[in-house]
């Protein structure tokens, strides 16, 4: 998905979900935040959580776009990619590694791939 507006949209429902995780990385660096629920959109960058509290800023820019990720081994997840290829940011689902048993929740797993499952991309695309 790389329409702003659907990229928001997606990002908004996953933050409502509760539960979540955010997940920004860099070369030297990852931040991963517990709780954000709100999404506001500025003149540039999209805000995650409150500001005055812990937020996340994101810059989506043309040729971004949103993948849906369910690894063997980690939680169900939505990642923003940018133009380059490069992860920006996942909100990742706890509580959907199936791996982890003893945190694992098999209708939250299998709402968030209902609702999420058509943004996985397919494989040879």
């Amino acid at each position: 998905m790389t329409g702003r507006e659907q990229i928001l949209e997606a990002l908004e429902a996953a933050l409502a979900c509760g539960d979540t995780s955010v997940i920004v990385r860099s070369a030297g660096a990852i931040a991963e935040v517990h709780g954000l629920l709100t999404l506001r959109q500025g003149a540039e960058w999209v805000t995650l959580g409150e500001e005055g509290q812990t937020h996340v800023h994101l810059k989506i820019e043309d040729g971004c776009r949103l993948r849906y990720a369910q690894p063997d081994e980690g939680n169900a997840a939505l990642e923003l990619v940018g133009a380059d290829g490069d992860l920006l940011c996942r909100v990742s689902f706890r509580g959907t590694n199936q791996a982890r048993a003893d945190n694992y929740h098999s209708e939250r797993a299998a709402k968030v791939r209902e609702h999420f499952g058509y943004l996985a991309e397919r494989a040879g695309t």
